[in-house]
């Protein structure tokens, strides 16, 4: 787990003894139990942040392969003059930043996701997948209009 992870379950962690009244009719389910008073909260944090790298990881991809595609671009344009090493240099420093941002974001995810199961015992992810059938006609021949383009 990852620091900001291992932070998150700390924080959000109380386990304590407490008298519970669960059956009121025959008092058979009431007694002291051992929960952890905070554990809605921490399973309610990791969700979100879950939830929010989900959304921002492939906006980051994007940008690490359009930063990837500037510095081919230049490093195919490079003839050895000061312009061309500048772009060169500045466009591989910021494909470096935005796949370092990416690697970043993808190992908090998978730290997130990690103590989410530890903790509920369950995955989550905010992620649904939609069937083909669910897609309109006109957008699923734009899709069908695309692959035959790129084979």
């Amino acid at each position: 787990m990852t620091k900001l992870a291992k932070a998150i379950v700390q924080t959000y962690t109380n386990p304590t003894e407490l008298y519970i009244h669960s059956n009121n009719i025959d008092g058979k389910e009431d007694g002291w139990k051992h929960i952890d008073t905070l554990a809605f909260h921490a399973r309610r944090k990791l969700e979100r942040e879950i939830g929010d790298l989900e959304f921002w990881i492939p906006r980051q991809a994007d940008r690490e392969a359009n930063a990837q595609r500037w510095a081919k671009k230049y490093r195919n344009q490079y003839n050895g003059d000061e312009i061309s090493t500048t772009n060169l240099q500045s466009s591989l420093a910021s494909w470096k930043a935005e796949a370092f941002g990416l690697r970043v974001m993808q190992a908090e995810l998978a730290s997130f996701q990690k103590a989410y199961k530890e903790m509920t015992g369950n995955t989550f992810t905010t992620v649904k997948d939609q069937p083909d059938a669910d897609i309109p006609e006109d957008i699923a021949a734009t899709l069908a209009e695309m692959d035959a383009i790129a084979s």
